[in-house]
């Protein structure tokens, strides 16, 4: 089975659509997010009505649970919060619906997926948890892959048979995941890296061969990048996409 895996779309729709077009490509058979589909982006109506129409699969992040949690707003900064604050006018509420009630972890091939952390944390970010927290939550896991996001950028982190955990190099090439081991995957992000490049990035997970590879696609981030300004959103998450370091 392949396995397409998309983090943090952020109502990127160029971006994502990209995705779906090279995950067809590559002939995925299932299609699966690590949450966070609406935020900084310009078109979340969009984007949730272009996820359901292809039936992938996705847990909540922490953008998606504060659009029905004004609550939330505390929790993030100033300019977040001028974010929500749009999205939240250009959601439907049939997608508003379908954010509250998006699950906070799945398993789907074979894999563990959430937003955060495991086991269930929309809001704690990897690189807040030392590599023996990481080691420690990876032994207790029941799957030997743990897919997360939040952070936007890539990351590998191995707890091998003997107990040891490293950190290991994630780019754009196919990396095989041994087993006996078991692995945490930073996902990035499709629609908002922070990796100072542009273009979107999703995973495909081939269970068969044990083989994960990240996917780089390129899209006309401009037209996002126009449509950010436009609405008024800041234009710090606009400049995300101006990166080209590639």
């Amino acid at each position: 089975m392949k396995a397409a895996i998309f983090s943090d779309i952020h109502a990127n729709l160029q971006a994502f659509q990209a995705c779906l077009k090279d995950a067809e490509a590559m002939k995925a058979d299932i299609l699966l997010s690590t949450g966070d589909l609406v935020g900084y982006g310009p078109d979340p109506e969009e984007v949730i009505a272009l996820a359901r129409s292809v039936g992938m699969e996705s847990v909540m992040g922490n953008h998606d649970h504060a659009i029905n949690n004004i609550a939330d707003d505390k929790c993030f900064n100033p300019h977040v919060q001028s974010v929500l604050a749009i999205t939240r006018k250009l959601l439907s509420r049939s997608s508003r619906d379908f954010l509250a009630g998006l699950p906070l972890t799945m398993e789907r091939a074979g894999t563990f997926i959430v937003h955060g952390f495991p086991p269930a944390s929309f809001k704690t970010y990897l690189f807040m948890v030392p590599p023996r927290g990481i080691a420690r939550v990876l032994s207790s896991m029941e799957q030997d892959l743990v897919v997360v996001g939040h952070t936007h950028e890539l990351a590998h982190y191995r707890l091998s048979r003997e107990k040891e955990i490293s950190s290991l190099p994630l780019t754009q090439e196919k990396v095989f995941l041994e087993p006996g081991a078991k692995h945490l995957i930073n996902a990035g992000s499709v629609g908002q890296p922070r990796d100072g490049d542009y273009r979107a990035k999703y995973l495909i997970w081939d269970t068969d061969l044990r083989e994960l590879e990240v996917r780089y696609c390129d899209y006309p981030s401009e037209d996002v990048v126009r449509k950010i300004l436009k609405l008024g959103l800041p234009e710090t998450y606009a400049q995300r996409l101006f990166a080209r370091n590639i």
